[in-house]
């Protein structure tokens, strides 16, 4: 059985270019019981002029998103 996820934390409020960035660490949707407990990680959110939340994983990856206006470029896959 898997145990409820813990909380999420909230950091202090970012600011780029005008944009907060809200930083957040998310310690992942369940803990075992048993076995190696998932990673904590650090996630950036920032909303776009629409109101729409967008969710990176690196401080520099939601401020490169936040200079080129929120445009999602796609990736090719190696």
């Amino acid at each position: 059985m898997l145990n409820p996820p813990s909380p999420v934390e909230k950091l202090p409020l970012l600011e780029h270019n005008g944009t907060e960035i809200l930083p957040i660490v998310h310690h992942g949707f369940s803990r075992p019981q048993k076995g190696p407990q998932p990673a904590a990680r650090t996630m950036y959110g920032a909303r776009d002029a629409n109101g729409e939340r967008h969710w990176r994983g690196s401080l520099h990856e939601i401020q490169q998103l936040i200079d080129g206006g929120f445009t999602i470029v796609e990736q090719a896959d190696a």
